[in-house]
């Protein structure tokens, strides 16, 4: 970023003023609760509803504003407000601020970790691809010229790995500002387990960032003011509810609606712990957020998307760099301080699934997580 950029600090909005896109929300929501449209198509009719009237038009057109200035300069300027506030306090003998990022080898996760970089916080990032991991903190340290930014091994798909590596993150830091719970996987044309055996859309979607937020908590309290943030996806409103059979079970699996339901898991996770701790700790904000539908390597575990996002498609996507623009937005604008449970898309609230809204079966959620990650009910 251009070190002459001009810092304006743009002061919290109200939640009201957050809210926007209407229309797209109205459509989306109807396509969920829909009951003559099967499920299965919902996810489909959503894809093409942000590409014909969200992606093509940006493209064409140009994101419109109003008087305000672009959100790209809103963003640029919170992270130059931020490397300033961070240099000062390490200047004077405070601590440097701390971001934990899963999923930062490659796509939208890389050029978050990029960003919250620039901004001048001490990055780990925790991912299972190691040498792009590697590669990936190189890259940044030489773009940004932080050198506190490292790597540190993390499978999501194993208990065992999640543990390991928030007990390195502990070990690391006291204190962590910013939790970013990012990596995920999808549609998976086969139930393919983790290592304890469960579904791998559903184990590293939800589940692993459910039992890594779960461990890392007691550092996020720690912060004056923390952030977690969460990426979800639109396609949360493909299904009204969980397959929890088909969690566990080959037989019960099925590959969009595992998937769809691991994305409701992360937006109702989010919902459940922002309340949760707007009682105990209402300095820590939880927020989730859809990126929009992107250009990465998502898309290979499908044959039919894969050859689709290859011959033409790919260019109505969005790429890494725009899909990552609300995780930023999220999680180091000033202008979203102190709102909490919320679910974003396009740096705008938008309407959840009206599912993600029940208590009862955010509850549901919870009981099931904690029995899976051997986690007592009152944890």
């Amino acid at each position: 970023m251009d070190s002459k950029t001009e810092t304006v600090v743009y002061t919290p909005s109200a939640v009201a003023a957050q809210r926007g896109g209407l229309f797209y929300d109205r459509t989306t929501v109807r396509l969920a609760t829909s009951k003559y449209i099967p499920h299965r198509l919902v996810e489909a009719g959503i894809l093409l509803a942000e590409v014909v009237c969200l992606n093509v038009p940006e493209w064409i057109f140009g994101e419109k504003n109003g008087n305000a200035p672009p959100v790209e300069k809103r963003i640029e300027s919170s992270i130059a407000a931020s490397r300033l506030a961070i240099a000062d306090a390490v200047s004077k003998g405070g601590r440097r601020k701390v971001a934990v990022l899963t999923g930062g080898a490659s796509g939208l996760g890389l050029m978050t970790a990029m960003a919250v970089a620039q901004a001048g916080y001490h990055v780990i990032i925790g991912d299972r691809a190691t040498e792009l991991g590697i590669r990936a903190v190189e890259s940044i340290k030489e773009k940004t010229g932080n050198m506190n930014v490292e790597f540190v091994y993390l499978d999501l798909g194993s208990f065992k790995d999640i543990r390991a590596f928030a007990q390195e993150v502990e070990r690391k830091t006291s204190t962590i500002d910013l939790l970013i719970n990012n990596a995920g996987v999808m549609d998976l044309p086969s139930f393919r387990p983790t290592v304890e055996g469960i579904d791998s859309q559903f184990g590293i979607n939800h589940l692993g960032h459910f039992y890594l937020t779960h461990l890392l908590l007691p550092r996020v309290k720690n912060a004056p003011k923390a952030r977690i943030v969460m990426t979800a996806s639109s396609a949360h409103y493909g299904t009204d509810k969980i397959n929890y059979s088909g969690i566990t079970s080959a037989k019960a699996y099925d590959r969009i609606n595992n998937y769809c339901g691991s994305k409701l898991a992360t937006v109702m996770f989010a919902r459940h712990l922002a309340k949760s701790l707007a009682e105990t700790h209402p300095h820590v904000t939880v927020n989730c957020l859809h990126p929009g539908s992107c250009y990465t390597n998502l898309f290979k575990n499908s044959w039919f998307l894969y050859v689709l996002t290859t011959i033409g498609f790919q260019y109505f996507l969005r790429s890494p760099a725009r899909g990552a623009r609300t995780i930023t937005y999220l999680s180091l604008s000033e202008e979203v301080e102190g709102i909490t449970g919320e679910y974003w898309f396009d740096e705008r609230i938008r309407q959840r699934n009206p599912a993600a809204n029940d208590v009862q079966m955010q509850k549901e959620l919870i009981r099931f997580s904690q029995r899976l990650v051997g986690l007592p009910e009152d944890a």
